[in-house]
């Protein structure tokens, strides 16, 4: 009763707290480099041109990623119109509603306590809530990782979830590049281990998977004949045999550890000694987790980011490890308790009477400590901050309000595309005088320094606007009015 009831009325309670952790403040700075102004741009692309398969940015072709993650984006403009907020609306709404499923898949596994401490560790994790918090598509990624795997949980159960899990499971791979690989080792141990789901049941889901994920990429292929291999070298970077899998695995342990913060070592232990178990559920993270972990032990160049569709999972199996270990314990104390005699009747009534109290209290007292500390760090680290307005973005607007073409001279070209809706030309050191040569009137985003360290005469250009150290100016020419 105390599981079912008291969980039951106070997680959306709490999920409704959740709210500020996501939403407060998410539009109040701009759009940085490289992907959050990078894929706001692709989005916005979407409704200028009204297409949203063939994706453009900076006037050029877009393949690096499926449109899924972009199609959340596009939504959240349409609702809330083009703006800082609404390149990030998708990802703190992934975000929030990969709580709400991570609980949902932790009571399907073990029960409510256990998917709700869940969801309230995950809420502190440093870096689940960063990207939440930022227009990337790794939270969108994580929201459906865990909606494939609850609907293939309850597909063992009842068949009707298959076509559900095939619609996931095909969006899933429509939101970011090769990464959802990793999730069909364990979709189908679940339905392979399943007594209710036959052969013959699977063929429809399958084909509704292979109609959208397939489709898509045939059709990428025959437009793009390189499709496929730049597919698998954005997905894959860097894998290859010829790799110091010590090293690796090292570099993943450390973006692992600070990615997700406390609950790095319990729940690795937890994945260890929950694969002993022999349990399917735990098997589940165990076979996820081997899967996922594989392409980056082949390769050097995994990013902390990378491992955040990880995080749920890995709390999920801590937790949810607490709670089998703790009732393990009890019910042998009463075993024994059951073994003596009478003399010990009333400790043995008391025990079975508070097992499930006691348990569940333990759970929730770890889970809510150990997230305040946590997330009590990364509300004052970067979510109740002062607005930030980048020079880039200031001089990149005001540029586009001018005609010229625009060039930068700096590493920030995603921010300047978005701000100024330009086609932008990135310039390396040697070009900046070079472009000074040419006839035509012209924008440039740089340094005075710069300019004055080439001996660019200053007749040659007009200072239009200047913030902190960068300058925007126009090469000196008649009829380049706003």
């Amino acid at each position: 009763m105390f599981k079912k009831i008291s969980i039951d009325l106070l997680a959306p309670f709490l999920f409704l707290a959740f709210f500020p952790l996501f939403f407060f403040k998410l539009g109040q700075s701009s759009l940085v480099s490289f992907d959050e102004a990078w894929y706001a741009d692709i989005a916005r692309n979407i409704l200028k041109n009204a297409d949203p398969i063939n994706l453009t940015w900076n006037g050029r072709a877009f393949i690096d990623h499926p449109p899924g993650g972009f199609w959340l984006t596009t939504l959240s403009y349409l609702v809330f119109g083009v703006s800082e907020f609404s390149a990030r609306f998708s990802s703190a709404t992934s975000g929030l509603f990969t709580l709400v499923l991570t609980y949902l898949l932790g009571k399907e596994l073990f029960n409510r306590v256990v998917g709700f401490c869940t969801a309230v560790a995950l809420s502190s994790s440093p870096w689940f809530l960063f990207r939440a918090r930022s227009g990337n598509l790794d939270v969108p990624l994580t929201l459906f990782f865990v909606v494939t795997v609850y609907l293939a949980v309850k597909c063992s159960d009842n068949k009707k979830y298959l076509i559900p899990l095939s619609l996931s499971l095909a969006f899933l791979f429509l939101v970011k590049t090769a990464v959802p690989f990793t999730v069909l080792p364990v979709v189908l141990f679940i339905l392979v281990t399943s007594k209710k789901v036959k052969i013959a049941d699977i063929k429809k889901p399958f084909l509704i998977f292979v109609i959208f994920v397939c489709g898509w990429f045939l059709y990428k292929h025959l437009k793009q004949p390189g499709f496929l291999r730049h597919y698998f070298k954005i997905g894959l970077p860097g894998v290859s045999v010829k790799t110091s899998f010590a090293d690796n695995l090292k570099l993943m342990k450390e973006y692992f550890h600070n990615g997700i913060g406390k609950w790095f070592w319990p729940g690795i232990a937890s994945i260890i000694l929950g694969t002993l178990t022999f349990q399917k559920r735990f098997w589940i993270f165990s076979i996820l987790f081997l899967s996922f972990f594989t392409p980056f032990l082949l390769s050097e160049k995994g990013h902390i980011w990378q491992l955040v569709p990880l995080h749920p999972f890995l709390i999920l199996a801590l937790f949810g490890f607490f709670w089998f270990l703790l009732e393990r314990i009890t019910n042998l104390a009463m075993e024994i308790f059951n073994k003596v005699g009478k003399k010990y009747q009333s400790a043995y009534n008391l025990l079975n009477t508070l097992k499930i109290p006691a348990i569940s209290i333990c759970l929730l007292v770890i889970s809510f400590y150990y997230s305040y500390i946590q997330g009590k760090r990364s509300w004052y680290e970067f979510i109740d901050i002062p607005a930030f307005i980048s020079d880039e973005a200031i001089l990149s607007k005001e540029a586009g309000k001018y005609y010229e073409d625009l060039y930068i001279d700096g590493d920030f070209l995603p921010t300047a595309i978005y701000y100024s809706e330009k086609v932008v030309k990135q310039i390396q050191n040697e070009e900046l005088k070079g472009i000074f040569e040419k006839d035509e009137p012209f924008l440039v985003i740089t340094y005075k320094w710069r300019l004055d360290r080439l001996e660019i005469s200053e007749a040659e250009y007009e200072i239009i606007k200047s913030d902190r150290d960068k300058i925007l100016v126009k090469k000196a020419s008649t009829g380049s009015n706003p």
